[in-house]
Parts: C-alpha cells; sequence; structure tokens
C-alpha cells in the first residue's frame, strides 16, 4: 500500500512537472508584448482617425491612454537612475505625478502629429531585464518610414510600456541627460519646480538629438 502511494505521489510530480515544463515552452513573452502592445496602438489609431478632432483634443485622449498603459513609476525611476535617491519619499510620488503629466504630453503631441498614417508591427527584440522592445513603423503620409519603439517589461502580470524610443529618440534616455543636468546644479526641488512650470503651463519640450536607448 505505501509502495502504490509512493507512486502516485512521483506519477503526479512528474506530471506537474511535465505540465510545467510545457506552459514554460508555450510562453512566448515577445508574442505576449506585442499582443498587448497591438492593443494599445489600435486604441490610439481609433483616436487618430476620428475626422473633424482638432489636434490639442486629440493629444489629449492618447494621453489618457498613455496613462493606462505606460509604468510611469518605472519610467520616473529609470529616468533619474542614481538621482532618485536624492529624493525624499515625497518627493519622489511628486515626481512621478508631474512627470506622469509631463511625459504624457509628450508623447500625445508627438504621437498626434500622425494623423492620416498607419501603424504597423514590424518586429519584436528580447532585452536586458527580460524587456520586449516591439518595434513600429509608420506607413504612408508626411512620416511614412518612421519608426517608433516601444520597451515594455512584464509588471504585475501585465506588459507595460517603460519606454518609447521616437524616430531614434528615447524618450527616457533624453529625459534622464536633461534632468540629470538640473538636478546638479540645483537639486531635486529645482527638477520639481521645472517640471511643475512646465505642466501648468502647457508646455512639451522636443527632444533636440537622437539618444540611444539605455
Amino acid at each position: 500500500m505505501l509502495r502504490n502511494r509512493n507512486n502516485v505521489r512521483f506519477a503526479t510530480l512528474i506530471a506537474a512537472l511535465a505540465l510545467g515544463l510545457a506552459s514554460s515552452a508555450l510562453a512566448d513573452p515577445k508574442a505576449d508584448a506585442k499582443a498587448a502592445m497591438k492593443t494599445t496602438i489600435d486604441d490610439v489609431l481609433a483616436v487618430l482617425r476620428v475626422p473633424g478632432v482638432d489636434e490639442t483634443a486629440r493629444r489629449k485622449q492618447i494621453e489618457e491612454i498613455a496613462k493606462q498603459r505606460f509604468d510611469f513609476t518605472t519610467m520616473s525611476k529609470l529616468v533619474l537612475k542614481r538621482d532618485w535617491k536624492r529624493f525624499t519619499a515625497a518627493e519622489q510620488q511628486e515626481f512621478v505625478t508631474e512627470f506622469t503629466d509631463y511625459l504624457a504630453a509628450s508623447y500625445g503631441t508627438r504621437i498626434a502629429r500622425y494623423a492620416n498614417e498607419q501603424v504597423v508591427t514590424v518586429g519584436s527584440r528580447l532585452e536586458t531585464n527580460s524587456d520586449v522592445s516591439v518595434q513600429t513603423q509608420i506607413k504612408g503620409g508626411n512620416f511614412d518610414g518612421a519608426a517608433i519603439d516601444y520597451r515594455m517589461r512584464l509588471l504585475a502580470g501585465k506588459w507595460q510600456v517603460i519606454d518609447v524610443v521616437i524616430e531614434g529618440i528615447s524618450l527616457v534616455s533624453n529625459f534622464r541627460s536633461q534632468f540629470a543636468d538640473v538636478i546638479a546644479k540645483g537639486g531635486p526641488q529645482e527638477l520639481l519646480k521645472r517640471i511643475r512650470a512646465k505642466n501648468r503651463a502647457g508646455i512639451v519640450d522636443a527632444p533636440p538629438t537622437a539618444v540611444r536607448a539605455q
């Protein structure tokens, strides 16, 4: 009887292990990330294709989509990098809030330009930290061939965007460079003051040069 029980337990263990290996084999992070990104792209295109909507209203709708599909807390930490620890807990929270509005506006402003074009997914690749970059391209119109890559990370069971590389410009890397200079000269308080002022004034700075994604 004891031998039979041990045999059953052993068989159950083997079956569970086999099932786990099969699930791992079936898991495809690149495909999962692409599927999640396709949903976001379809939502953005739906906004862009509505006739008679002015650019400001269109940009605001795209910003709201970004706030749902981007992990701005992770992006804030990536942007500040080592400087993140220089902020108090309250300053970190304020930075995330202000930077969310700032980066969503920056993304919305750039994407809103692509009013009559189509966006197609052209590939995906695995990155460090188990991230996936989903590569898309604009087809047709004035921006034909423009590349937009989305770096995605699996967070709390959902694939979220943690960086956007638009026409070779990494938003995270570009802002990291800008913000590091401000922090070096005036500390966290100066950076918060400047972002706060830009958000209140509705100012979006365009990155001046291409910066390779980090």
